[in-house]
């Protein structure tokens, strides 16, 4: 791509919100994917989205109470929120850039891995539940007490908690390797995944999802927030889930 070509989809007010958004330190997750969803779809964003994240929050907060007695169960409660509130992975059109798009998933209530995890880490803070976003080979998950003998480990996706065996299942996969159960390598892979790392994964996933979808405009400029977003040590490389 020529650097000095003019930006594709020309919001430049949403490309400079992005550009803010991601070049501190702390990268807030759920306003840089909404700004990237403005960008990559033209600026044609579902408007209820603003009013459906406002709804699930004060749903999160009402479940608060329990969360702060017993973390395992107020997890488990978000998990049974976004449940109730139909929300599903989309395993008949898991490529459809839609499922990469947080406004869409909060519209259709179908997402890839990264984005449902991605509402249920956002709800969890609204319910005191301190969960972490997990990024696993091949399927982007969710937690609380990663260093833990026991931790506690959950998949917005299938909507389920997953044990050792299942992380076991979850890695032989992305791998395809079949290590063996008493190694537990599942455990080096549960560390707290920072926004950066977030954002960047999404845009990885949107990258290969729109050139697949015959939108390359897009996927040009899907690029282009990956270079906005990625440190030195994170560009290239492919990630899905």
């Amino acid at each position: 791509m020529n650097p000095n070509a003019p930006e594709p989809l020309p919001f430049g007010p949403w490309w400079e919100a992005f550009r803010r958004l991601t070049e501190g330190e702390d990268v807030p997750i759920v306003p840089a994917a909404l700004a990237l969803s403005e960008i990559l779809q033209g600026g044609r964003t579902w408007a209820g989205a603003d009013a459906r994240l406002r709804a699930l929050e004060h749903a999160a907060e009402r479940t608060s109470a329990s969360a702060r007695d017993d973390p395992s169960a107020g997890a488990q409660g978000i998990l049974q929120l976004l449940a109730r509130e139909g929300f599903v992975g989309d395993d008949t059109s898991y490529e459809d850039p839609a499922n990469s798009f947080l406004d869409r998933v909060l519209e259709r209530g179908r997402g890839l891995p990264i984005t449902l995890s991605v509402l249920a880490v956002h709800l969890g803070r609204h319910a005191g539940v301190p969960l972490h976003g997990i990024g696993f080979p091949g399927h982007f998950l969710v937690g609380l007490r990663l260093a833990d003998p026991e931790p506690i480990v959950l998949d917005p996706f299938r909507g389920r908690p997953l044990d050792g065996a299942a992380l076991d299942d979850l890695l032989a996969r992305a791998t395809s390797r079949r290590p063996a159960p008493e190694q537990q390598q599942w455990r080096q892979h549960l560390r707290p995944a920072s926004g950066r790392e977030v954002i960047v994964r999404m845009l990885r996933n949107l990258m290969m999802h729109l050139q697949t979808a015959g939108q390359l405009e897009r996927a040009a400029a899907a690029q282009r927030l990956l270079r906005l977003a990625a440190t030195p040590g994170d560009r290239g490389g492919r990630a899905v889930g």
